[in-house]
């Protein structure tokens, strides 16, 4: 797929007062925006899901070649070494020039990061290389139909025979399964344990007789999570990242990447989406669609809602100066992660109803995004998981 560029930056102001530790002016930003207007296209994603995964997947491989795939990847991976206070700068600016998400999200931010921290050599080599390209796509499999919130209770096992993992159980909510190459699947390898012991994490080739992939379609239309499953499917022995029997401390590794990442990308998507919705509410025609009263409602909401997602910028950046410390996100993820959500769901209700009942029509863009964004609230973990993860562990109450 070829991108055409058609990118006109959005002004940085538009996403609130200036940072002192984030400026305008800063040399990083300041050349990422000039990348950006040069590289990136600046249209509207498909709706359909096909075309979607295409352009992310060019987009992400116009970024490899300018060298901005994955910034805070080390140099000798093929990043920029960035820090936090880097990554909330890029994030920043690619939401400006509104450009594509990328392709490879599991791999560049969750897989990609473990690996470089515990995985071996052989792993560092054979796999960084294609997924900060998009030449080959990772997907996720963790959740289980009876083991979701309840990662611990994981069923599905895999067994060594000889120099390859045999594996088999079911994995849900898979987001794109259908066009990855590889999934890192979580597994109980110690037959005998319990909860968290005995688990490992694999990456199994997705390409062979023992994985069927069935999509899963939303009420959005969007079959973008998927069923998977492993029915003796076959994954070489040294495809175990970090220590065998040891998974659960693996994936609290890549679960820190997982809320850290998140924390430098949710805010500014959404200011400049409230952006477009102001700019929306005072056209003219406007007024056709919704009466002078819910306007007037609807710039309320608008404004409690800007000034909600300027409460998480702020917040995003407390964790951006802590990470730069050298501290743990640790349960601030689960703020983080709570607040979008519930404001991912808000903003997809707010644009439906600026539409009147054309934006509850299958089809167009804003009833497909209220449909879209009501799984806000069940991303990386229920809102209900992540109240009594802050309640519990970051407030000290009882369970």
């Amino acid at each position: 797929m070829t991108i055409s560029v058609k990118s006109k930056t959005l002004p940085s102001s538009i996403l609130g007062p200036e940072i002192s530790v984030v400026p305008d002016d800063h040399p990083f930003r300041q050349e990422f925006r000039g990348w950006l207007a040069e590289n990136s296209p600046g249209i509207p994603e498909p709706l359909d899901q096909d075309e979607k995964f295409a352009l992310r997947r060019a987009w992400q491989r116009t970024l490899f070649e300018g060298g901005w795939a994955g910034p805070a990847w080390a140099e000798e991976y093929g990043g920029r070494g960035a820090g936090p206070f880097h990554q909330f700068m890029y994030y920043e600016e690619l939401a400006l020039a509104r450009a594509p998400f990328i392709a490879n999200t599991p791999g560049i931010s969750l897989l990609g990061p473990t690996l470089i921290e515990v995985g071996s050599e052989e792993l560092k080599s054979r796999f960084l290389p294609v997924m900060l390209s998009a030449e080959e796509i990772f997907c996720q499999g963790f959740s289980e139909p009876d083991a979701g919130s309840d990662l611990a209770a994981i069923r599905a096992k895999a067994r060594l025979d000889g120099d390859e993992w045999v594996i088999d159980g079911q994995k849900i909510w898979t987001t794109w399964a259908q066009y990855s190459d590889f999934c890192f699947v979580l597994c109980r390898t110690d037959p005998a344990s319990e909860r968290h012991r005995g688990l490992t994490l694999l990456i199994c080739p997705m390409d062979q007789e023992g994985v069927t992939v069935r999509p899963i379609e939303q009420i959005s239309g969007d079959p973008e999570f998927c069923e998977v499953f492993f029915d003796g499917a076959r994954a070489p022995a040294a495809y175990a990242v970090g220590g065998v029997d040891d998974g659960w401390t693996t994936a609290m590794i890549l679960f820190q990447f997982e809320r850290g990442d998140q924390g430098f990308t949710d805010h500014s998507r959404m200011l400049v989406h409230l952006h477009e919705i102001a700019a929306e509410l005072r056209e003219p025609r406007a007024a056709g669609r919704i009466s002078a009263a819910a306007a007037a409602q609807a710039r309320r909401r608008l404004a409690a809602l800007w000034t909600r997602c300027q409460e998480l910028r702020r917040f995003n950046l407390r964790v951006a100066a802590r990470l730069e410390e050298g501290e743990s996100i640790g349960m601030n993820g689960s703020v983080v992660n709570l607040f979008w959500g519930e404001l991912e769901r808000e903003i997809g209700e707010l644009t439906a109803e600026l539409h009147g009942a054309r934006g509850l029509l299958l089809g167009t863009e804003p009833g497909h995004e209220v449909l879209a964004t009501r799984a806000g609230t069940i991303h990386s973990g229920t809102s209900e998981i992540q109240l009594n993860i802050i309640a519990e562990r970051l407030l000290g109450l009882p369970r």
